[in-house]
């Protein structure tokens, strides 16, 4: 797929959502309409759009509830706010006077409406230095543990020391194994309380995991990846590298499963303070 293909599918989700502003636009449905993985869309769609999905409907119905106001000025603002996705005409009245500046009850529906700067935030160019290698992962198994809140450095390095001790008790040898991180959430779209962050271990086929843990298992698959050790900068650096410039660029497709990292060292060697980890996206078959 060319990046071409890639900006004319997120510009149809974009047209999808001005033609019908008063649908319910969750991130799942959108993402089925680019044909692309619920986990990874978002962020695609932010690098293309310039602006997030939120940001974007807001505004989409916004722009047409202000046209139909203007169209229609003997229109009640109650019908206006129905039309446009908005669930009450108080919902409405707060977000276009956030938008513009001014209640839609004050406006003139004459005069321009000129939203206030910075509606979508752009991040600068990534360092020249990132480079992404396309390699083969998997099969793997993994015993994982559950952190929250998901990006406490000392909750997570606890978590994993809590999951190690707990498989050398069962007599399960873990501490030269291969750790896996993942989140399922999006820390884009959801609140920063909700996220969790899972950690996992290698473990053989034959291993039970008792609860709290959970097993997560890993079929072989290619993956897109930058290499990052050093400071945690570095992690946020390769993702927005990934999103915001790679995959946009490039003629793969993201499958849907979560971004990880792959620690470069096993589960005994790891440190906190300081982060050796390939940030890897799995990509579809048929990239």
């Amino acid at each position: 797929m060319s990046s071409e293909l890639w900006t004319r599918r997120i510009h149809d989700v974009m047209d999808h959502v001005r033609d019908h502003p008063a649908d319910t636009h969750c991130v799942d449905s959108l993402a089925a309409l680019a044909h692309s993985s619920p986990f990874h869309f978002h962020r695609i769609f932010t690098a293309v759009a310039g602006e997030t999905v939120g940001s974007f409907v807001q505004r989409a119905r916004l722009e047409r509830a202000a046209y139909l106001m203007k169209a229609s000025p003997s229109r009640s603002l109650t019908s206006i706010a129905m039309d446009t996705g908005f669930a009450t005409s108080q919902e409405f009245s707060r977000a276009f006077r956030r938008s513009y500046g001014v209640a839609p009850s004050r406006w003139d529906r004459r005069s321009r409406l000129v939203a206030p700067e910075g509606r979508a935030e752009h991040r600068s160019s990534p360092p020249p230095s990132i480079e992404a290698s396309i390699v083969d992962r998997g099969p793997i198994r993994l015993a994982y543990t559950r952190v929250h809140p998901a990006f406490h450095v000392p909750g997570l390095a606890a978590g994993l020391e809590e999951l190690l001790t707990s498989l050398e008790t069962a007599g399960i040898p873990c501490r030269d194994s291969q750790v896996v991180g993942m989140s399922w959430d999006n820390y884009e779209t959801t609140p920063m309380d909700k996220l969790h962050y899972d950690l996992g271990v290698e473990v053989p086929e034959s291993v039970h995991i008792e609860p709290p843990f959970g097993v997560r298992e890993l079929g072989a698959f290619r993956a897109v990846e930058v290499e990052c050790c050093g400071p945690l900068q570095l992690i946020a650096e390769a993702w927005d590298f990934l999103y915001e410039t790679w995959f946009p660029q490039s003629d793969y497709e993201p499958a849907d499963l979560p971004a990880m990292k792959w620690f470069a060292k096993p589960a005994a060697e790891i440190r906190w303070d300081t982060w050796d980890v390939a940030c890897s996206i799995a990509l579809t078959a048929q990239g």
